[in-house]
């Protein structure tokens, strides 16, 4: 159908708040502008709000999106005070400026703009991006009180996964705001290398061009368990599959000193036939191009960007049996999963993804992610539900172009 036919929405003005934004580096922060672009491309309105932290200025500007840092507070303990303080400021405001108020969280700290918008007459929406996270401070005595009182006055909760719309449900939230609406990923930036350019982009990253390259992409830290799979990789000899593990992110904020960095530095100069650690950077296509399967050894999740991104490039993928691995990952179709801690069983399903049927898994990979999980059909729910909250507002005054008008 073309935009000509269509029906076409007015505007909507939208204000983002992540508690990580550029330059920190945030899987949500990256999904929010993922989502933020696409709704830009559409005639709609995004700005940002987050935390200001040491050596950031108050005011930036990030890929053309005006962006708001709010000082959180220098204290130890109750630090949310001083950001709900400075967040309330700038809604009231410009209260007249927004018309939805959407967190990329649902911590008690994000559940704030429940009240706010009430108070505003702002619509507003919490999405929960990580399973067994989020929303655990509902168990406890005085702060889940807070934390739950506050969430219901949020008019729409979003899950990305299914265990993530079982946790909302769980902590006795309305089941009518509760929406499945997973993560999305760009898949015209997103995916699989053309036919003999694959030569070329190894060479162009220092990577052999012959042997089989498993990679992980992903911040260097505890949750992730990185530091598991590269001493497991080296011990067991790429368990005899005679891939390089390379692994690609950035240092912890939580690990400031490069602790867990170091430890696998030291890993990389001690067996760099096997594990090589390489220097983060925000261009990772080449890298997804590059190799022959994605390793996710996670030890919790939501739904994890480099899964999808992954699966968009062609590659079969490798996780532990996390909250949204599990959901992306369909065994013996896409890729398969592990049991977490299980070296062996890690090693059956990387020698099934490197095997034979390696191919044929990333094909399906990227043919599942086109089909569920593409930017451009979660934007389109996303503008539904943004329909939903504040009434039917169709208006022929819309700039939506043809591409994005497409059913």
């Amino acid at each position: 159908m073309s935009s000509a036919n269509q029906p076409t929405r007015r505007p909507v003005r939208v204000l983002m708040y992540t508690a990580y934004f550029d330059p920190e580096y945030s899987g949500a922060a990256l999904q929010a502008l993922t989502l933020a672009r696409e709704l830009r491309g559409r005639g709609h309105r995004v700005e940002f709000a987050t935390n200001r932290w040491p050596g950031l200025h108050e005011r930036a500007e990030v890929d053309g999106f005006p962006v708001w840092r709010l000082e959180p507070g220098r204290l130890h303990k109750h630090r949310e005070l001083r950001l709900w303080y400075n967040m309330g400021r700038l809604v009231w405001q410009r209260r007249c400026d927004f018309d939805i108020l959407h967190s990329h969280g649902a911590y008690y700290t994000h559940a704030f703009i429940g009240p706010l918008g009430r108070l505003t007459g702002l619509k507003t929406l919490v999405k929960a991006s990580l399973a067994n996270d989020d929303l655990q401070d509902l168990s406890r005595p005085l702060i889940g009180w807070l934390h739950r009182l506050m969430l219901r006055r949020v008019d729409a909760y979003v899950a990305i996964s299914q265990d993530l719309v079982q946790e909302f449900r769980a902590g006795g939230l309305d089941p009518a705001r509760i929406h499945y609406l997973p993560n999305g990923v760009d898949t015209e930036r997103f995916r699989p290398a053309e036919t003999g350019e694959r030569p070329r982009l190894r060479a162009s990253l220092g990577l052999p061009a012959q042997r089989p390259i498993a990679l992980y992409v992903g911040v260097l830290d505890e949750r992730k368990n990185i530091l598991w799979l590269a001493e497991q990789w080296v011990a067991n000899q790429g368990f005899g599959t005679d891939a390089l593990l390379v692994a690609v992110g950035p240092q912890s904020r939580e690990d400031p000193e490069g602790v867990l960095r170091g430890r696998l530095q030291a890993l990389s100069r001690g067996a760099p036939e096997r594990f090589q650690l390489r220097d983060f950077t925000a261009d990772i296509l080449p890298w997804y191009q590059s190799a022959d399967v994605l390793v996710l050894p996670s030890l919790k999740e939501g739904l994890p960007n480099v899964v999808l991104e992954a699966m968009a490039c062609g590659l079969p993928c490798v996780a532990a049996r996390a909250s949204g691995s599990r959901e992306l990952i369909v065994e013996g179709r896409t890729g398969y999963t592990y049991e977490h801690g299980d070296a062996r069983d890690m090693a059956r399903a990387l020698s099934l993804c490197l095997g034979p049927e390696g191919p044929s898994l990333g094909d399906e990979a990227c043919r599942q992610v086109e089909a569920r999980y593409s930017i451009r059909a979660i934007a389109d729910r996303y503008e539904a539900l943004y329909e939903q909250l504040l009434g039917d507002r169709a208006s022929p005054a819309s700039g939506r172009g043809d591409e994005e008008s497409k059913t």
